[in-house]
């Protein structure tokens, strides 16, 4: 079985695995779409050798098989890979900090490779239902929607909240949604990728600024009635942005860091301290969130189809991050490996 993995910079090759056995606790999934997330493309620019399973984490599939004691996912089964739940034995667990249990994360490490392959053994632990309703191809946008989720989920907005998203990315994207849901009253996006930031107008945004051609902060101060928005969310992963959510954002108001860049920040703490914000930083997401975010599309409440803008057969996978990487017109290209 081969499996595509990122060998070096600006480099991903298909290389060849066993065929995947459940051990126990275990399911062998075979995928049937994975997606190429950002920190793929971050990975895939640098060079940087992660844990293969960070390579093609955004998957989702059906269950062909299943290990000793598992009992709540049987052949057959539609779903998605994710985290597991918090352990409940180690110390953030044991004194009540279930939602910060370092396994959770860990859990998405360890499998000799991810889901750019035919199929993957995981815990069952990992995986979610997929809910009746929900078809493969909305199914494999459960996981970059959680990260939105979780991020939003993190972040204190009040009804009516004036809130900017910088990034029009599919985490911004789909963090634009999320804020809605929960409540903003105007979201503001900073994109200066004219198909992104059109996008960005049809999912609900109420203005789009371009930061190649427009003074941002400025820009929003006037939207805001000369305060600025409530809420910022950092969704670019580039390190200036850091300071410029921070340069936007009313004073007393919050930014939430979803983005994650690949390099240093500089940021002037002068300006953090004197605009007294509240600063968020969101990795990942929570086990229940997936089941939640899975409902959210299936209610219809969340758009994800418009942001699925090319399908790859996993033998195209090298051309695939190729594109991914140079056409800043594409949003989110998902491998379908069974072709």
């Amino acid at each position: 079985m081969q499996a595509g993995i990122i060998t070096g910079k600006e480099i991903i090759e298909l290389l060849e695995f066993t065929e995947p056995t459940p051990g126990e606790g275990e399911a062998v999934v075979r995928i049937s779409y994975c997606g190429i997330c950002g920190t793929d493309i971050h990975n895939y620019q640098s060079g940087a050798v992660e844990n293969p399973a960070v390579c093609g984490h955004e998957w989702m599939g059906e269950v062909a098989a299943v290990g000793a004691g598992v009992t709540n996912f049987r052949e057959g089964d539609r779903v998605i890979g994710g985290i597991a739940p918090a352990c409940g034995d180690c110390s953030a667990c044991r004194a009540g900090y279930s939602q910060d249990c370092p396994h959770q994360l860990a859990s998405l490490m360890g499998t000799p490779h991810g889901g750019f392959a035919p199929a993957i053994a995981a815990s069952a632990r990992r995986l979610t239902p997929v809910p009746d309703g929900l078809d493969d191809l909305d199914a494999a946008m459960v996981e970059p929607l959680t990260v939105a989720l979780h991020g939003v989920r993190r972040t204190d907005i009040r009804l009516g909240d004036s809130v900017a998203v910088i990034g029009a990315g599919p985490i911004g994207l789909l963090t634009l949604q999320c804020a809605l849901a929960a409540g903003a009253g105007r979201v503001y996006v900073v994109e200066p990728i004219a198909d992104r930031a059109a996008l960005a107008v049809e999912l609900g945004a109420d203005q789009v600024f371009n930061p190649m051609e427009d003074d941002v902060a400025s820009r929003l101060r006037d939207v805001t009635g000369g305060l600025g928005p409530d809420v910022v969310f950092e969704c670019a992963g580039i390190a200036p942005t850091i300071q410029h959510a921070v340069d936007y954002v009313r004073r007393g108001g919050a930014v939430t860091l979803i983005g994650l860049a690949n390099e240093q920040a500089t940021i002037d703490p002068g300006t953090w301290l004197s605009k007294e914000i509240t600063f968020v930083s969101a990795v990942a997401y929570a086990h229940k969130e997936f089941a939640i975010a899975a409902d959210l599309i299936a209610s219809g409440r969340i758009q994800v189809r418009p942001l699925h803008t090319h399908t790859a057969a996993l033998t195209d996978i090298a051309g695939a991050f190729d594109l991914l990487n140079s056409d800043r017109s594409q949003i989110k290209i998902l491998v379908d490996p069974r072709g």
